[in-house]
């Protein structure tokens, strides 16, 4: 197998293992709402949509989008925050709560159903292998970054 093709199975396994298969949406996870509704959760406080939006680096517009979704189904709530009537402020609601705990039993059950078909031994080279790609992956996206804010500066006429 050569590199090329080695690329085309490493995505196209990572494709099925996100849900994401041809012909096949890639559900709530790929539109960034469940990402969203779990960084509620582990949050203390409300959360403005600013904080939304740089925190998932995606723009207000797509925040407003997800927002104006899940508010929809009742899993969040916005409202106006009483030490600053200007801001709105965004928390996960009870049926948002109720909601993830289905979605983590569900995730747990299926997790549980992989585990016990691999193994421990192919479980544990999975794991290894699967925090060497996250690894790796972080380690490129911030080279990306900073060659972006190098290209940005060199546009400008400007040193690093």
């Amino acid at each position: 197998m050569d590199q090329t093709e080695r690329e085309e199975r490493l995505l196209a396994s990572l494709r099925l293992l996100v849900g994401c298969e041809e012909g096949r949406s890639c559900m709530a996870a790929s539109r960034g709402e469940l990402c969203l509704l779990m960084h509620l959760k582990r949050q203390k406080d409300p959360v403005l949509p600013s904080e939304l939006s740089e925190t998932m680096s995606v723009s207000t517009a797509r925040i407003t989008r997800l927002l104006n979704t899940l508010e929809d189904r009742d899993l969040i709530r916005r409202s106006i925050d009483l030490t600053d009537r200007r801001r709105i402020i965004v928390k996960l609601t009870e049926e948002g709560e109720r909601y993830l705990e289905a979605v983590y039993a569900r995730t747990h059950k299926r997790a549980s159903a992989v585990i016990e078909a691999l193994g421990a031994e192919d479980t544990e080279a999975f794991i290894r292998i699967a925090e060497k790609i996250a690894d790796v992956s972080r380690s490129l996206s911030a080279e990306e970054t900073e060659e972006q804010e190098q290209d940005v500066i060199d546009s400008k006429g400007g040193t690093a």
